[in-house]
């Protein structure tokens, strides 16, 4: 009796299953948009520079974090949105977020839980406010306003970075208590083995800073407050999205 053959793994297949959702894909755009970059202020190819360079900004979430103290355009003299439209209304998500932790009387107390509710109430702010230049960035109502919001916006999103950041680090530093040990069947369990079930795993608290980590000179270049080079932009970029994408690859099962 034949047995049927189980398909093994194509990595085509994995990568269009990848690309097909909205979270795959914007990754993926991200991380040619970062290695357009790289490559653009690194090569000595001055026509392959150019390609490069209008590449990232038309791929740019927004070109004005992408390169410090500048609003950069692209070859067509207008800010580049592409990639911002798979994110138009996550604010939602931001503020419903925020709505759980207040409504959450478990939580509310803890330092780490006002650290997130702070983190996603900016994290928040930033989204809602960016969303009302992208009628500025495509020509269609240019406004004087349009540098001053995005750069409260670019604060707010630098602000829930940081607190990313400075959450994921306290979660890892701080020791957790282990619960009472239970017995079963009348046996004792071991309190050390118990202490490491109930131990949360740190890697995705290391990579959650590695990512936020990276993205923090995107805000705080525009700003002004991390004054790092466009190369040293770009670089993170690819990191922290290439972690971040790997995070989206692995939730595709």
């Amino acid at each position: 009796m034949a047995q049927a053959q189980t398909p093994g793994f194509s990595p085509l297949k994995s990568l269009v299953a990848y690309t097909s959702q909205t979270a795959g894909l914007e990754k993926t755009l991200r991380l040619i948009q970062a290695t357009s970059q790289v490559i653009g202020v690194t090569t000595a190819n001055k026509t392959l520079a150019t390609q490069c360079l209008t590449a990232r900004d038309q791929l740019a979430l927004s070109t004005l974090p992408c390169l410090p103290y500048s609003a950069p355009i692209d070859s067509n003299g207008t800010d580049s949105t592409a990639r911002r439209y798979f994110r138009l209304l996550d604010f939602y998500a931001c503020f419903e977020r925020v709505h759980a932790l207040i409504t959450n009387p478990s939580s509310s107390s803890t330092i780490p839980s006002a650290m997130e509710l702070a983190q996603y109430t900016f994290l928040g702010l930033y989204l809602f406010l960016e969303d009302f230049t992208i009628l500025h960035d495509m020509n269609v109502a240019r406004v004087d306003w349009h540098h001053a919001l995005m750069t409260e916006a670019n604060k707010f999103w630098f602000y829930a970075l940081a607190l990313s950041v400075l959450r994921c680090t306290w979660e890892l530093l701080s020791p957790q208590a282990p619960d009472t040990p239970k017995t079963t069947g009348g046996e004792k369990s071991d309190p050390k083995t118990t202490a490491k079930q109930t131990r949360a795993p740190k890697w995705p608290l290391v990579k959650r800073i590695i990512i936020d980590g990276c993205d923090l000179t995107l805000p705080g270049s525009f700003l002004g407050w991390t004054p790092v080079t466009p190369l040293q932009i770009g670089l993170g970029m690819v990191v922290s999205t290439v972690f971040a994408g790997h995070n989206v690859w692995a939730a595709q099962g």
